[in-house]
């Protein structure tokens, strides 16, 4: 999901530069784009459960070693970057789902 998410970022940015797409809808837009905000907030929820599954992992076996320590300190980088990303995208894809259905 995030090489999509990360494939429609470099279109869209692409059609911006060049302007080529006529769609009813601006491009990257977090209150009209519907995938874009349906893509990060499935991204978001992604890295939340991964990073925090890896931290809680690595902190119920020890953390001896370096590699250890350096895994915990990425977890929790990436943890708070999932959480940001979720808290910017989550409520506007609730909403649009909620619209739509």
């Amino acid at each position: 999901m995030t090489t999509v998410f990360i494939l429609y970022l470099g279109i869209a940015i692409s059609a911006i530069l060049f302007g080529w797409p006529e769609i009813s809808y601006p491009i990257l837009s977090l209150e009209s784009d519907p995938f874009f905000i349906i893509s990060g907030a499935l991204v978001g929820l992604f890295c939340v459960q991964t990073s925090g599954s890896i931290v809680l992992y690595h902190l119920l076996t020890g953390v001896e070693d370096g590699k250890s320590q350096f895994t915990v300190l990425w977890g929790f980088i990436s943890l708070g970057f999932g959480g940001a990303l979720l808290r910017i995208t989550l409520p506007p894809a609730v909403q649009l789902i909620s619209v739509l259905i």
